[in-house]
């Protein structure tokens, strides 16, 4: 902080020329003093550990993979020509082999549960003794849809335009609750439950961060740091930077647990495929800054209201109950994404800061109804934002008692 008060850099801010000068040196200073901070990095580490102990403890254990996987062999045509498309079994690999002796070899290794002989039009399977007879219906169904490709292509039939029309005709599966509207599929429940646990995360970070970010308003103006620095720095300056760094903060933090949980997932294999995708997770971390540009100058405002540290938790104490209120819409939301009011609250901020990641984990939202919460977001953050300076730059010099929010929003204050 005393830097900031030595060389050239005070003239600079006080003439107004460099306010984007002035932001970036209070938000380097925020940022640096946060990373630095011991318990920014304990926290980080343990609550990593946290998210990687809960994806073990909720994956599917090796034993219950080996048991529900099985292996096939073919030989004779290229695997692709036989082996069913994603929608099938997936519990079922699929691998060539060079030869019928090498198939025979590994199914009597038991390295294979089946192997497909294809000579021309001729096929056999070889199974062992112990083959289920799961499996065994599993290789029939695709040589048998291997054997009417074939059919209709020496009839000259356009395959791919009847596949097209057929998967068009498919009825589309629908779950349907005890009151008769639709329930979320049993497909898509492990990863709705992800994407729950990954708002969640969200929702403590914007919770804890903002606390930080009114504790450290109070910090400076009952020391009167804050009167040093609004020497050679203007109350909004001073406010939008010190937001900005603690923005820097928190979104590394979340970004190193959103990538701890994306490697964990993706090369550790530890939860089924059902797990909110790579890109559902980056737009959960680009919903938490809007989130965040949001709530903090609401947070900033409130810690400025203060004198003293003991009376923080009564100033922000209506910030913190509205903060409660997107959450429980969320989870309230997610109990049937496709409810009209869903739609309706996925487009409202706050609301739309965690509803909207729930809606990209369960493939109900594009990049169109993305872009749109977004911007509705941005300018409601940025209205909030001009009503938290006019409090924050007429309270943040009164010492004494709590200045309330009417006075300070007053306009003759």
């Amino acid at each position: 902080m005393s830097r900031m008060n030595k060389g050239t850099t005070a003239p600079r801010t006080r003439t107004g020329g460099s306010a984007m000068a002035a932001v970036w040196l209070v938000m380097q200073r925020e940022t640096a003093a946060r990373i630095a901070n011991r318990t920014f990095v304990i926290g980080t580490l343990l609550n990593v550990s946290v998210i990687l102990g809960l994806l073990y403890f909720f994956a599917p254990s090796q034993a219950d993979e080996h048991h529900a996987a099985a292996t096939v062999t073919v030989t004779g045509v290229p695997v692709t020509a036989v082996a069913p498309g994603p929608t099938a079994n997936s519990a079922t690999r699929w691998r060539s082999a060079d030869s019928e002796a090498a198939a025979r070899s590994q199914v009597a290794g038991k390295k294979a549960d089946a192997a497909l002989v294809i000579h021309g039009a001729q096929v056999r399977m070889l199974v062992r003794a112990d083959t289920s007879a799961e499996i065994r219906a599993t290789v029939l169904a695709s040589v048998r849809q291997w054997a009417t490709t074939l059919a209709l292509h020496e009839q000259h039939v356009d395959v791919d335009r009847l596949e097209r029309q057929v998967t068009a005709a498919l009825p589309r599966t629908e779950t349907v609750d005890g009151t008769g509207r639709t329930a979320a599929s049993a497909d898509s429940g492990a990863g709705l439950g992800a994407a729950i646990g990954i708002v969640t995360v969200l929702f403590f970070q914007l919770f804890g961060y903002g606390m930080m970010v009114a504790q450290g308003v109070v910090e400076e103006k009952s020391t009167r740091v804050v009167e040093v620095l609004l020497a050679t720095l203007t109350p909004l300056r001073l406010m939008i930077g010190k937001v900005a760094g603690i923005a820097v903060a928190a979104v590394l933090q979340t970004a190193v647990f959103g990538l701890a949980a994306v490697v964990a997932v993706r090369f550790g294999h530890v939860l089924p495929t059902q797990f909110p995708a790579t890109p559902a997770t980056f737009a959960a971390l680009a919903w938490f800054v809007l989130g965040f540009a949001f709530f903090a100058f609401v947070f900033a405002a409130a810690g400025s209201l203060v004198s003293r540290a003991e009376d923080v938790s009564s100033a922000v104490m209506p910030v913190l109950m509205a903060t409660l209120v997107p959450f429980g819409v969320a989870i309230a939301a997610a109990q049937d994404l496709n409810a009209t009011w869903v739609r309706v609250v996925q487009y409202v901020p706050p609301f739309s800061m965690l509803v909207m990641p729930l809606q990209v984990s369960a493939h109900r939202a594009g990049w169109g109804p993305n872009l749109l919460a977004a911007l509705l977001m941005i300018v409601a953050a940025a209205g909030l934002a001009v009503l938290s300076a006019r409090v924050y730059q007429r309270s943040i010099l009164r010492m004494g008692s709590t200045v309330r929010w009417r006075e300070a929003l007053a306009s003759g204050a």
